[in-house]
């Protein structure tokens, strides 16, 4: 019985076949999120023009929400785009900048930013131009 079992086992194996994509490449990704993170920074690092700690806590407490997220939307290096999408304090996320229809994968990046009792969330949805890597 245990010989018959095991004959019925190993033939079911040679016929039952699973396919298993492979994995997608984690560069993909890890190009987009460095993209993302370098146009946080950059926008934080700029300084501010009148008043903030830097030019992006500026554009946000002043409300200038579009003119933030354009703000880094241009930064982005070339071969890339981005949503940007802000929420102050608990607020739900809502989209700013302009506002286009990714192709392909995406990755998003996410930075909280602190200024006179606000929070704000800035989010960067980003993916290649063309779906490409």
């Amino acid at each position: 019985m245990l010989t018959l079992f095991w004959l019925f086992f190993m033939s079911a194996t040679f016929l039952i076949r699973i396919d298993v994509p492979d994995a997608r490449s984690v560069a993909h990704d890890t190009s987009l999120e460095a993209a993302g993170e370098s146009v946080l920074q950059y926008g934080i690092g700029l300084e501010a023009e009148v008043s903030g700690e830097n030019r992006l806590t500026e554009l946000l407490s002043q409300s200038a929400y579009d003119d933030a997220c354009i703000l880094l939307q241009e930064a982005l290096i070339a071969g890339k785009e981005a949503n940007c999408w802000l929420a102050k304090n608990s607020a739900t996320a809502n989209p700013y900048g302009l506002v286009g229809t990714p192709s392909g994968n995406t990755v998003t990046v996410h930075h909280l930013i602190t200024y006179s009792e606000n929070v704000w969330t800035v989010s960067l949805t980003i993916w290649n131009i063309g779906g490409g890597a």
